[in-house]
């Protein structure tokens, strides 16, 4: 059964325990008086830009602390490798075996499992700010949606909100339901966000990390549902439309939580519920992760009365839902709690970043082939002062890239290569390896060089790379390009 953490602190203080002291429970680090070792698996690479990344860490410190070394969590990343979309589902199986004692799972995971205690938290734009997201996680809501896992052998012991998810495209804004209409928009693997997509038109796609940036190049993925921090470089995010906000478990297997002395839980439930404070504290900012999403994409707005066309789509979604008592219950209750603190401040979003260029009917384009030739740059200080990456640390190297038949390879690298295009004045360059598109505007040097400009929006570290200085073509390809 699910116990709160302040539920479990007191008993344990009742029943005069004291926390770090007491004879301790089994040794998993193997040795008498050795800290208790626990192992925490986690879907992701490490400090590859996760946002929930930072609060995990915390969580393993806190441990640590709380338990004046006697207890550790050795974090476990990638545990189900990128080669299968429901990598989050694999590791939670992973947890429930015995495998790893903690895991840190999306909410989203678990009705891949007939766990439904968790689907209120994506009722399609029910939670849409993080006041309201703050709230359900610290509310007795968070302790009935983590008692829902006994029924799969885990013991939750926190909800610890992330981020707000959006509608990003790779070329066509979602504004109106119409854009939507035969999309197909990536999503994590999840009965709900599967729902939400279908239901406003398109199509959901399930891909794994290893292959998106090569999926997108194809033209197989349009769009995706994602917080617009994390939204690939050059594709535009729909800052004003939230589908729901995203949280994370802490959870435990549960024979090895019940194999911990009372203390050591008592620990375990302390650190994740101060976790939860802690990131509840310094609430993420939609505004800012909007205007610096505006130096490599765009941030468009959609009109009111577009919104509720979505809305009124996605409610078959709720009907599907609240066929569910529990999950009636819990929409309920956190319709409740919206009422209650009344309309949250409206975040101050404004749309920033342009479009990438489009050819028109009549401008004229060259041949790709026109292009072909192996060019050379070097990356300057003064550009990387121009473009914001002062003491970058490649400034001096120079890059080479190599141009062949429509196909680009910067270096020797497989992953910095993929196709381009002309249009008009324009060098469009599709980067599978990033799921990105890179634009530049050129202009013809003597000799074959190429003056190039950067076409925003554009990450910055891109603009740095690839126009620092002219590219000077040094003579035809040489290299092969995979």
């Amino acid at each position: 059964m699910k116990i709160s953490a302040a539920a479990l602190v007191a008993a344990l203080l009742l029943a005069g325990c004291s926390l770090g002291e007491g004879e301790g429970g089994p040794d998993k680090a193997g040795g008498s008086g050795a800290p208790v070792v626990l192992r925490l698996a986690y879907p992701y690479k490490p400090a590859e830009g996760q946002p929930d990344e930072p609060a995990l860490r915390w969580f393993a410190r806190r441990v640590e602390e709380l338990s004046n070394g006697d207890m550790r969590v050795k974090i476990s990343f990638n545990v189900a490798g990128e080669q299968t979309p429901d990598m989050e589902a694999r590791v939670a199986r992973r947890v429930r075996s015995g495998d790893f004692d903690l895991g840190w799972l999306a909410a989203r995971v678990y009705d891949q499992f007939g766990v439904k205690s968790f689907q209120a938290l994506q009722a399609p734009f029910l939670i849409t700010d993080y006041e309201l997201l703050n709230r359900v996680a610290q509310s007795p809501l968070a302790d009935e949606m983590l008692a829902g896992l006994d029924r799969v052998d885990l013991s939750g012991l926190a909800l610890v909100p992330e981020l707000l998810r959006h509608p990003a495209a790779r070329r066509h804004a979602l504004l109106s339901l119409e854009d939507y209409d035969g999309a197909r928009i990536r999503d994590i693997p999840s009965a709900v966000s599967d729902a939400l997509v279908s239901s406003l038109g398109a199509k959901p796609v399930h891909v794994n990390n290893a292959i998106v940036g090569t999926e997108i190049s194809r033209g197989h993925i349009d769009g995706a549902e994602t917080p617009t921090a994390r939204a690939f470089p050059g594709w535009t995010v729909t800052a004003n439309v939230t589908f729901f906000g995203k949280a994370n478990t802490i959870v435990a297997n549960t024979k090895a939580f019940d194999a911990l002395t009372g203390e050591q839980q008592v620990v375990l439930s302390r650190a994740a519920g101060d976790t939860v404070r802690h990131v509840i504290e310094e609430p993420p900012s939609e505004a800012v992760m909007a205007r610096r999403f505006c130096s490599g994409g765009r941030v468009v707005l959609t009109r009111p009365a577009q919104i509720e066309e979505l809305k009124r789509a996605a409610r078959p979604v709720y009907e599907q839902l609240e066929r569910d008592a529990e999950t009636r219950g819990l929409i309920a209750e956190i319709r409740a709690m919206k009422r209650s603190a009344g309309e949250a401040a409206a975040p101050d979003l404004a749309a920033c970043g342009r479009a990438a260029p489009r050819q028109t009917a009549t401008e004229t384009s060259e041949s790709p082939d026109s292009f072909d030739g192996t060019y050379r740059w070097r990356l300057t200080a003064e550009g990387a002062r121009r473009y914001g990456e002062p003491g970058d640390p490649d400034v001096g190297n120079v890059t080479t890239m190599t141009l062949r038949g429509g196909r680009w390879m910067i270096g020797d690298s497989a992953f910095d290569s993929g196709t381009f295009e002309v249009r008009g004045k324009h060098l469009v360059f599709d980067w599978p390896g990033t799921g990105t598109v890179v634009t530049v505007r050129y202009r013809r040097l003597k000799g074959g060089s190429l003056d190039i400009k950067p076409v925003l929006p554009m990450d910055r570290g891109d603009q740095f790379v690839w126009t620092s200085e002219p590219w000077r073509r040094v003579g035809p390809p040489v290299r092969k390009i995979p």
